[in-house]
């Protein structure tokens, strides 16, 4: 019941709902774009990811030697994944798509093995993140328990530069172990061996965002436009019934403040009016001029 009083109530203001159809619709609009220049340029809203692997290997190969162990190369891997966030890394991979080292945030694995209390972040770490999450160009980097993989995702703003990243930072760690290989003179039988598991691969993620928050903002604010509207009506009611009762309460004041004869003159005036007929302002008249009157019309 209070529904259908409320959706009549505003259906008494087409006008004004009008207006909050045209400002929800431009909120929505500008959610979703931003102005530059003259024209509207999406934003930065959805984005992409992509996903690789790589091995870390030895030569000759342990994936076909029963007689070696993959332990060492399992505990090189978490090494591996771990020093990929430096900037020197993040500089070798930011070549391979033509950015600096300091557009891409990396972020390195945590270990199973640590306590939770471990694994949050301190107060610099957290605010590295915090600066890291206004970067486009993310990566980060994952370690299995048993194997001698590491897992790269990336992220940017299209899948082309989502799978450009992700490749170009398996080919910056190849590139930078190889260099410390080649300035430590590691004989080649002793070398480590990258091997990415197949070219990356990407997709857009959440490809309809731009709809759905397009969406919500139109309704939050036409709702929001509606409960303004009601508010408004409902103050300007109570206004006007305050100012009715402010008058009535200052004439009830002046009446009681008045003295009674002045008082009960003034509503005999105002009930009979100035052209009031003769014997009621006899009735009014003092006695005296009663008296005299009488002695006057007697024979």
């Amino acid at each position: 019941m209070e529904f259908a009083l409320v959706l009549r109530e505003l259906a008494k203001r087409k006008r004004v709902l009008t207006i909050g159809v045209l400002i929800a619709a431009a909120a929505a609009v500008f959610s979703v774009y931003r102005v530059d220049g003259h024209k509207l340029e999406p934003r930065a809203l959805q984005y992409s990811s992509a996903h690789t692997e790589v091995v870390v290997d030895s030569r000759p190969s342990v994936l076909g030697n029963v007689a070696q162990s993959f332990e060492p190369l399992v505990a090189r891997a978490a090494v591996y994944s771990n020093f990929m966030t430096s900037p020197a890394v993040l500089a070798l991979i930011g070549q391979q798509i033509g950015l600096s080292g300091e557009q891409i945030y990396a972020a390195g694995p945590v270990s199973v093995d640590e306590p939770r209390v471990e694994q949050e972040p301190t107060a610099l770490k957290r605010n590295v993140e915090i600066t890291g999450e206004t970067k486009p160009y993310r990566l980060s980097f994952e370690s299995q328990a048993s194997l001698p993989t590491i897992s790269i995702n990336s992220q940017a703003p299209t899948t082309s530069q989502a799978v450009a990243l992700a490749n170009a930072a398996a080919v910056g760690m190849q590139e930078y172990v190889a260099g410390i290989e080649r300035a430590s003179k590691v004989p080649a039988a002793s070398r480590v061996v990258i091997r990415q598991l197949g070219a990356a691969s990407g997709a857009v993620v959440d490809a309809g965002i731009r709809k759905s928050l397009a969406a919500m903002v139109f309704v939050a604010v036409i709702l929001a436009w509606c409960v303004l509207t009601l508010l408004a009506v409902r103050f300007r009611e109570a206004w006007r019934a305050s100012a009715i009762l402010a008058a009535v309460d200052a004439d009830r004041d002046t009446l009681e403040r008045q003295p009674y004869g002045q008082a009960r003159n003034g509503a005999e005036h105002e009930r009979y009016g100035r052209g009031g007929s003769g014997e009621h302002e006899r009735v009014d008249a003092p006695a005296s001029e009663l008296h005299a009157g009488v002695g006057a019309s007697a024979p």
